[in-house]
């Protein structure tokens, strides 16, 4: 089989890629001012293109059965990128897909989608979708591209995902942690999160791979059960072997933080994740994975505790600050 994927030099890209790799003939579309330093070790072949460029991904897609779509915009202040990056250029790719033939795609969206869970509720497939984030919008505007698309599709929704060579807004709270032996919580820390340690996505995206019978169907993909504040700040004071602390801050600053991020936007189009992160956590973000663990035998084998211990030895070992 001949996979071809978008995004393959970010963060999940790179750990996909090297999984795929051993098993099946991969092909990277990258822009020429990417870095590819992580895939020149690698047996997978290179070729330039840009999303946003349609006449640019013919030859990309040369000869391609499966486009695992990861590449999109998550982190920038304008509103307009997000657009661009998740729609536009989803829409881009779906139509050099239909010329060149492509026979299947696999999508990562993210459980952003979706209107943050009641509390003592989990979040599935079925769950009403309301993004309250630009982010979120754009990917369910994406998704919407893809289910009308004439090319079998599945799309994956996944929570915060983390693991070595996470991204800043990620990996702040591991270098508080590890730095600063403390982390900073908006409201009690009473409410659960789901996560995906990135080894248990990686496993879950190639089992779609070599299942048709999945085509048409949606999957959240994230860890076995949601965590709890106080869970993850012991599993990162054991993997450290130093105590972390956790200091509670005022809801109100949540509150306070989510609504300068909308007027912003409102006022200038711009986005501020980190304003959005501080909302994030007074919500909850808690995934029922029953249907992929049935469908696909998903079976996120790595714990926690696992997780954190191979993300803060990144940290302390390989970590270099950007």
């Amino acid at each position: 089989m001949n996979i071809l994927v978008t995004g393959a030099t970010g963060f999940i890209g790179r750990h996909l890629v090297s999984a795929l790799s051993k098993s099946y003939s991969v092909r990277c579309l990258v822009r020429k001012s990417s870095d590819i330093t992580t895939l020149k070790d690698l047996n997978v072949d290179v070729t330039y293109g840009d999303l946003l460029v349609r006449d640019s991904l013919g030859p990309a897609l040369d000869g391609i059965d499966l486009v695992y779509h990861l590449a999109g915009e998550v982190y920038s202040r304008k509103k307009s990128d997000y657009y661009k990056g998740n729609v536009l250029a989803t829409q881009n790719l779906l139509d050099a897909c239909k010329e060149k033939g492509t026979k299947r795609i696999i999508f990562l969206s993210s459980i952003g989608v979706y209107k943050p869970a009641a509390k003592g509720t989990l979040l599935t497939e079925e769950s009403e979708c309301e993004p309250l984030t630009i982010y979120g919008k754009t990917k369910l505007d994406a998704e919407g591209l893809i289910k009308e698309s004439y090319i079998p599709w599945v799309i994956v929704r996944a929570p915060i995902i983390y693991g070595p060579y996470q991204p800043p807004v990620v990996n702040r709270l591991f270098l508080n942690a590890f730095i600063k032996r403390k982390i900073l919580n908006v409201g009690k820390g009473d409410n659960p999160r789901s996560l995906c340690f990135i080894d248990n996505l990686v496993d879950g995206l190639m089992l779609l791979a070599n299942k048709p019978e999945t085509n048409g169907k949606l999957y959240i993909l994230s860890d076995h059960s949601p965590y709890a504040v106080d869970e993850i700040v012991t599993a990162i004071s054991a993997a450290i072997g130093q105590k972390v602390r956790v200091v509670h801050l005022p809801n109100i600053l949540g509150n306070i933080s989510w609504q300068i991020n909308k007027l912003m936007g409102k006022l200038f189009n711009l986005y501020f994740i980190e304003l959005y992160a501080m909302k994030t956590m007074q919500l909850h973000w808690v995934c029922d994975i029953t249907k992929a663990k049935k469908e696909i035998r998903y079976s996120p084998n790595a714990t926690l505790e696992m997780g954190i211990k191979s993300t803060m030895d990144w940290i302390k070992n390989d970590y270099k600050p950007e």
